[in-house]
């Protein structure tokens, strides 16, 4: 098999080759001030040759599908040369007129790309994606009047083609559905017809639609122009939905506005009424009911987005008005860290903060403290340009106050005495039993001894 494949593999690079070559004689042709009835021929009779090119392709490329592992780079390479082969067609229709056959007049040859002798121009349409289906109901009459229109319908794509075109559409549950049917030109009208009698089911389909459209709304608690707007999308989509599937959706209105206007918002709610009893006679339709949410959505959009531009401005302004502070009064702290991002070090003269520096770690604690103040630095953080007072870092890991820790001193730890004096405060049952246990251990004067408590 993979022998195989590799062969069929040369023999789409032999075709590929001859486009190639094709195309640059075209554009040698192309390059002509005027073409001659000598050229005119001799790229009829290349015509005539290359025409057949494609169809030799397709057979081939159909074959390299069936066996490749990867689907999707097989079809990519089969778009690439449909790109390429049709594009080199219509160049060569250009030049040879509207017949292939060389009726046109000589004059239409003598500049093909401007479009002046030519009735027929070819504009590069944009790249249309197929249709996803994921085998929710809600999506189904929307993705098969796409596909079919796109590609079931289409005469000049082949099954096997077609059959390609329905996997690389379907997800999820959908394509577990046509997923064990063998790829082949003939089993496309098998997976099709599986498909649509699964899902052209009209009960569910119906039942899907009404449950989307009274139960899954979601009430507006606050009103906003993107909630009004989503709800009255999801009433326009469920609406034509069941009209399709020929349900009375004309006689739904007031079943329809009822539930919708209990999913508004509080103040939206009071504005419908107060607009229903002032403009509208007798019962209003869906239609009314949608444009009142579109003018609400639309005034509620202009109010949001005045409101952001307000707030930007006042960003902007306070912005300012910090940037002018800080340039008038210096003596107030500013960020450390931008300060000190690419500061010296005041103690080397290297790219490195005093508390990094070696030469610093090495001296004892005594001689740091005092280099620290020599070097006025801070004494909490050790960086230049304010002091502890004002220092917001953290303080020392061992003692919680002011200083470095690395500016600690060992004589400023507490006694293990104040310690234990320490804990047994907080603690007055611990307290109480480490009493009881002294005077079951210790002289009475010793227990009596104020230093202890």
């Amino acid at each position: 098999m993979a022998d195989t494949l590799k062969t069929l593999l040369r023999k789409r690079s032999s075709l590929k080759s001859k486009l190639t070559i094709y195309s640059n004689y075209l554009s040698l042709i192309k390059s002509s001030a005027q073409i001659s009835g000598l050229q005119r021929l001799d790229l009829q009779e290349r015509f005539n040759k290359f025409d057949s090119l494609h169809s030799q392709f397709d057979e081939l490329q159909t074959e390299i599908e069936l066996l490749a592992d990867d689907a999707e780079t097989a079809f990519v390479e089969r778009e690439d040369f449909d790109r390429q082969f049709f594009n080199v067609v219509a160049l060569t229709r250009s030049l040879l007129g509207s017949s292939v056959n060389g009726a046109g007049s000589e004059a239409g040859f003598k500049d093909a790309d401007s479009g002046a002798h030519v009735s027929n121009s070819f504009v590069r349409l944009p790249k249309i994606d197929l249709p996803h289906f994921d085998g929710n109901y809600q999506c189904w009459l929307e993705f098969r009047d796409t596909f079919t229109s796109l590609i079931h319908d289409n005469a000049s794509i082949n099954n096997i083609n077609k059959f390609h075109y329905l996997r690389a559409s379907l997800q999820g549950t959908a394509a577990s559905l046509i997923k064990n049917i063998e790829f082949r030109s003939d089993h496309y009208m098998i997976a099709w017809d599986l498909l649509c009698e699964r899902y052209n089911n009209e009960y569910l389909l119906v039942a899907n639609h009404l449950q989307a459209l009274f139960f899954d709304v979601k009430s507006i608690i606050k009103e906003s122009s993107v909630s009004i707007r989503s709800l009255v999308d999801v009433i326009n989509k469920n609406i034509r939905a069941l009209a399709n599937l020929k349900r009375p959706t004309q006689h739904w209105d007031d079943i329809i506005i009822f539930v919708m206007v209990k999913k508004l918002d509080l103040i939206t709610s009071r504005e419908w009424e107060e607009y229903r009893n002032n403009n509208i006679e007798g019962y209003p339709t869906i239609t009314q009911f949608c444009s009142f949410l579109n003018r609400k959505a639309d005034w509620l959009e202009s109010v949001e987005c005045n409101v952001i531009n307000n707030i930007q401005d006042s960003n902007i302004v306070a912005l300012n008005s910090n940037i002018k502070l800080n340039k008038n009064n210096s003596s107030k702290p500013q960020n450390f860290n931008q300060i000190n991002k690419n500061s010296k070090c005041p103690l080397c003269s290297q790219v490195h903060t005093l508390y990094k520096c070696e030469s610093f770690r090495k001296l004892s604690i005594e001689n740091r403290i005092q280099k620290a103040k020599d070097l006025t630095v801070c004494l909490n953080c050790l960086r230049i340009g304010h002091s502890a007072k004002h220092c917001k870092f953290s303080n020392c890991r061992y003692c919680k106050l002011k200083h470095n820790t690395l500016l600690h001193l060992e004589s400023s730890e507490p006694k293990p005495l104040c310690l234990l004096h320490c804990f047994l405060h907080r603690h007055p049952l611990q307290m109480l039993r480490f009493q009881q246990i002294l005077c079951s251990l210790l002289p009475l004067r010793m227990f009596s001894c104020p230093q202890l408590w």
